[in-house]
């Protein structure tokens, strides 16, 4: 059906546009860019103008930085399913204790590697509807998050954990080791200069 209405057909337009560059950044190769946005007020003078009868001088601004990522955090997870919750729970542990053995293998400092969860629960469906009580099975999904700061390691890292029976690779979230510090020198660098 054509188009009636300009304004619609330029909404949905703009959409399509939208969403092809959003894909175009997703899909491109390499990191992306972490936007660091930062404001900044700064106020010379130490009272209130309205106080000392004194002008104050303001000055308002917003900049933006562009810093590559130097820091990844990684989510990968171990699901084993058995019959009893002890079976699960014990395999799910011997697959975990292999996968740290080899993330610290590969550089990855002890202190870098931290558990997130554990979560046990039955499996009581199978193909033909609920199972009776001695078919139930249970799931054990033990979780890892662990920082990885050398980038080129990432792989590496990745694969070596798949290797020693890692089954579920999360996410991998890209960011900086400490934003704050970032803020605080761009306030610094972007505040009043005096000449």
């Amino acid at each position: 059906m054509p188009y009636t209405n300009p304004f619609r057909m330029t909404v949905d337009l703009g959409m399509i546009l939208a969403f092809t560059l959003t894909a175009l950044f997703v899909l491109l190769p390499g990191t992306p860019p972490v936007l660091a946005e930062v404001s900044f007020l700064t106020s010379t003078g130490t009272e209130s103008p309205a106080s000392t009868g004194s002008h104050a001088v303001t000055a308002a601004g917003k900049e933006t930085v562009s810093i590559e990522p130097d820091v990844a955090t990684a989510t990968i997870g171990v699901e084993i399913l058995r019959p009893t919750v002890k079976e699960a729970t014990s395999a799910a542990q011997a697959v975990m204790t292999d996968v740290w053995a080899a993330l610290v293998a590969q550089n990855i400092d002890e202190s870098d590697i931290r558990i997130s969860h554990l979560n046990i629960f039955a499996e009581r469906l199978g193909p033909d509807g609920l199972l009776n009580e001695n078919h139930t099975r249970y799931h054990a999904n033990n979780t890892l998050l662990i920082t990885i700061r050398d980038l080129d390691s990432i792989d590496a890292v990745l694969d070596a954990a798949i290797a020693a029976g890692a089954n579920n690779i999360y996410s991998v979230d890209f960011s900086l080791p400490d934003p704050a510090a970032l803020e605080s020198e761009t306030h610094a660098s972007a505040g009043p200069r005096q000449n």
